[in-house]
């Protein structure tokens, strides 16, 4: 005996569709039995989803600066090798001697000692100074302290003390201290790892 849908009565077919709807609910919980998590699981992956493409977002708009970010680079790089005319890495005693010889020649005096005394650590440089002595007339002297002051490098003069002559090319007889600088790249980096 067959069952017609159409042949039982109302509540019979309202208890009949109530059935199959309680056996396709008790169907799905048995083949998915962790829906729940499986919810949980969607609306994390959606989340992240949405976090990484953000993330995709931030970084085209990085990229979309690179070339200006390159081109700053480019300046601070040509920047920096402009401080580093003024303020080298190293004390260059040999350079610096030749260039103080040229320019003694230059100003017609003797240069008489070049006597490079110890680095001196102040801060993020080191200060390094050069007892010098030099023989000619008062003005060539004058001279001489133009050109230095005209030089790349930072180079202070003190100590001046100028005398007379007793013997041999020009008036005056004078001892000072050339004080250069150097940057002490590693004093730099432990001030800037404490600030």
């Amino acid at each position: 005996m067959a069952l017609d849908f159409k042949n039982l009565p109302f509540w019979g077919q309202v208890a009949l569709v109530a059935a199959l709807c309680l056996g396709l609910i008790c169907v799905a919980y048995w083949a998915y039995p962790n829906f729940s998590q499986m919810k949980q699981q969607n609306m994390a992956d959606a989340k992240r989803l949405e976090d990484l493409q953000s993330e995709i977002r931030r970084g085209a708009a990085i990229e979309a600066k690179l070339p200006e970010f390159e081109k700053e680079i480019a300046n601070l790089q040509r920047k920096l090798d402009d401080l580093l005319q003024i303020l080298p890495t190293e004390p260059e005693t040999g350079e610096l001697l030749k260039w103080v010889k040229n320019l003694t020649d230059q100003s017609n005096l003797d240069l008489q000692r070049f006597d490079p005394g110890a680095l001196k650590p102040v801060e993020f440089y080191r200060e390094f100074p050069i007892n010098m002595e030099v023989t000619g007339d008062y003005h060539d002297l004058g001279v001489f302290f133009d050109r230095i002051s005209k030089y790349s490098r930072i180079i202070n003069v003190d100590n001046v003390q100028i005398g007379t002559n007793s013997g041999g090319k020009g008036t005056i007889h004078s001892t000072f201290t050339a004080t250069t600088f150097v940057y002490d790249d590693n004093s730099a980096k432990s001030q800037g790892g404490q600030q």
